[in-house]
């Protein structure tokens, strides 16, 4: 082989050669690109996720809620992880249920007969929220309220009251929620209007955090 073709397929060679580092050099730049445009959008992604606000509840309400609720009471799996909201979900309840119970007793001292909407409104210290209960349980709440006004026989306070106290228990039961409900939910009942402070309109989960 003559002197001139060994220096063609050399140079041919480190042609090759020289193409081959280029096309790895490209690739390579190319991946870290893609690494670095990958981890900026990660970043930006978590970022952009500790600035929300983690929703109460997870975004469920009314009637969602209390299903979800009375689900994991009996059993089923936090799936929407709103198990740490148990207090804020229990205040919730007791507010309406006492809502409920006073609007029945206003009404049957005035005569009215207008129940409440199902799912209600209820305004809490974090905003406002809708809170559901079964049908039956809620209409029997204010209807017992509404002749708790309504009367003035001591006996037959006593035995309204103790059904209130019994339905109250029963939604309590539901939702496996112990008898604290039960006594924060019926501690309106049977004081004069004229007794209830502001105050006394907060959960009382809610004073007892402000007192502290």
């Amino acid at each position: 082989m003559s002197l001139e073709n060994i220096v063609i397929a050399a140079s041919l060679l480190l042609g090759i050669i020289l193409l081959i580092l280029i096309i790895y050099l490209i690739s390579r730049v190319n991946e870290l690109e893609a690494r670095a445009f990958s981890n900026q959008t990660t970043a930006a992604t978590e970022k952009k996720t500790e600035n929300e606000p983690q929703k109460v509840f997870a975004g469920l309400s009314g009637r969602e809620l209390w299903d979800e609720w009375v689900s994991m009471a009996n059993g089923g799996d936090d799936q929407y992880g709103i198990k740490g909201d148990r207090d804020r979900f229990l205040a919730l309840l007791e507010l309406h249920i006492r809502s409920l119970i006073k609007t029945g007793v206003e009404h049957g001292a005035s005569g009215t007969n207008e129940p409440p909407s199902n799912p209600l409104k209820i305004k809490m210290l974090r905003g406002e929220f809708e809170s559901y209960l079964p049908s039956s349980q809620a209409g029997r709440l204010y209807t017992l309220g509404r002749e708790l006004g309504a009367s003035e026989d001591s006996a037959q306070k006593a035995a309204l009251v103790a059904a209130l106290t019994e339905t109250v228990d029963a939604i309590s039961m539901g939702i496996d929620a112990g008898s604290s409900l039960v006594e924060s939910a019926m501690r309106d009942v049977g004081q004069p209007p004229s007794q209830e402070t502001e105050e006394d309109l907060l959960p009382l989960e809610a004073q007892n955090t402000e007192t502290a």
